[in-house]
């Protein structure tokens, strides 16, 4: 009658609280809260959270609500469901990338997980859960850390005591650095209380004392199931100091708070230890009493945890089948690609041979015999001026003339001014005092180029012969080959050397290095 009191308390102010301005943190809290208090007045809670965040796409608060509610039936010892809404709460985070809801999912798993007995698939669980917050140092963070050493405790014995006392002092030590004062001091407790329980598992009773009473001073009057933990362990620390009348009183005090809140994971563990005090206290009629308990208990949920643990090992089953299925697709897949691979490599390979073959020919022959000289072409620029003549053969320039400007070519060539950034057709021609026409006819008729050829064929001849025979300029850049030669970038003394050479400048520096 009292625990429906209760409830329909929690439920009255649930729906005040529901009625004001919806703030999904503060009820988040709000209902976390109530799982410690109420299980069951949580569920109205997170109803409404689930409601809400799905109107308003708000996977964050949906992972922990479904969390939450995983942990709710934990509380109750409903392993199947437990594990369900662990895994909607899972499956919500992976699709939103949100790492603190797939670390809230694997811890929730990795502790259901222990109490079904399956220890490798809890550790790995927790082992998750941890690597998805290892790096998150907000208070958030802290806190899942804390909780999740907290829940490697449950798959140690007691003779494991250097790794419980690793777990407990890395919870106790991640939950002091929660900058959150009361969710500190409600995190502490847990720590606390795990850590007094290692050690009375010891025998180092006084120090177990000193953390039992810090987690009750820290518990509150309301946080019911924390504060059933801490009586519970601290009637385990009496038993083992073979005081079991004073274990009984404590136990006892902890059925009381189970019994009323529905905290049936727990009451498993009180029932047990009130046999083994009665036991103890050789008070027969009791041993039997809670040993009848413990036994009804168990039978009550042990089909909802073979079905859980079935569910859990099927699963484990298809996705073994899964991942072989994918790892034959993938062998399958990779010997393809392997095979394509080496294809393609042949073909590289056998094109880089026959390029790097072609490539010591053309420089084996420039470095014998010296740049290719390439025949005229039709330069537009110099085409138009002549065009006011009927053929450019009729162009009269005297002997004189001729040898004039032949002469001032020799000295131009001879000065390396064909390597001046500003050279052009009417510059040169007005060095010479003579005009284009009579230039570019000269340089057609002796030379066999245009003017721009011939300025190109200059400079490319003049560092390629620079090349051969001052090795040094062979560790210099191209863009600094370029400015050597008067190009204006990197580009247009690669592409006018590529033209008349035939491969490209870098290709031609390495390829001289392996002829020479």
């Amino acid at each position: 009658m009292k625990k429906k009191i209760t409830f329909f308390f929690f439920l009255i102010i649930s729906i005040f609280t529901f009625s004001q301005t919806f703030d999904f943190e503060e009820q988040y809290k709000y209902a976390r809260i109530l799982s410690s208090k109420n299980p069951d007045s949580s569920e109205i809670v997170l109803k409404h959270i689930i409601d809400s965040a799905q109107k308003k796409s708000l996977p964050e608060y949906l992972a922990k609500a479904y969390y939450l509610k995983s942990y709710n039936s934990y509380l109750k010892s409903d392993a199947k469901s437990s594990l369900d809404f662990a895994e909607k709460a899972l499956k919500i985070s992976a699709q939103s990338n949100y790492p603190i809801g797939k670390a809230l999912a694997y811890r929730m798993q990795g502790t259901q997980y222990a109490k079904l007995g399956l220890l490798n698939e809890s550790s790995r669980s927790l082992e998750r859960a941890l690597s998805e917050v290892k790096n998150n140092h907000t208070d958030e963070g802290h806190e899942l850390k804390g909780m999740i050493y907290n829940s490697f405790l449950i798959l140690l014995n007691k003779n494991e005591y250097k790794k419980k006392v690793f777990y407990s002092t890395s919870a106790i030590r991640e939950f002091q650095k929660i900058e959150n004062i009361s969710r500190r001091n409600e995190l502490l407790v847990s720590a606390y209380t795990n850590t007094g329980y290692s050690l009375s598992e010891v025998g180092r009773f006084t120090e177990a004392k000193v953390y039992f009473v810090k987690a009750l001073s820290l518990a509150g009057k309301d946080n019911y199931y924390l504060t059933a933990n801490i009586l519970n362990d601290i009637g385990f620390s009496l038993f083992q100091q073979g005081k079991p009348d004073s274990a009984v009183v404590y136990y006892q005090k902890a059925l009381v708070l189970v019994n009323r809140y529905g905290f049936n994971e727990k009451k498993i563990e009180v029932t047990k230890n009130l046999e083994d005090a009665y036991s103890q206290l050789n008070d027969l009629p009791n041993v039997q009493k809670y040993n009848l308990e413990n036994l009804k208990l168990k039978d009550s949920i042990a089909y909802n945890k073979t079905m859980a643990v079935n569910k859990t090992l099927s699963n484990k089953e298809k996705n073994f089948d899964r991942q072989l299925v994918k790892s034959r697709n993938f062998s399958t897949v990779l010997v393809a690609a392997c095979l394509i691979l080496t294809l393609v490599l042949s073909v590289v390979v056998f094109h880089v041979m026959n390029l790097r073959k072609k490539h010591r020919e053309i420089v084996s022959t420039i470095y014998k015999e010296g740049v290719p000289v390439a025949g005229y072409e039709e330069d537009p620029a110099e085409k138009a001026p002549l065009q006011a003549l009927s053929q450019p053969s009729e162009i009269k320039i005297s002997p004189e003339v001729e040898e004039n400007i032949l002469t001032g070519l020799q000295a131009f060539e001879n000065n390396l001014h064909f390597n001046d950034k500003n050279v052009s057709r009417y510059n040169l021609a007005y060095a010479l005092n003579i005009n284009t026409k009579y230039l570019s006819a000269v340089i057609k008729k002796h030379k066999n180029f245009n003017f721009n050829q011939y300025i190109n064929h200059l400079r490319i001849n003049y560092i390629v012969d620079r090349l051969k025979n001052e090795p040094k300029y062979r560790k210099y850049k191209i863009n600094h080959l370029a400015e050597i030669t008067g190009y204006s970038s990197h580009s247009a003394f690669s592409l006018e050397f590529k033209k008349v050479v035939g491969i490209h400048p870098s290709a031609f520096i390495k390829t001289l290095d392996d002829v020479t």
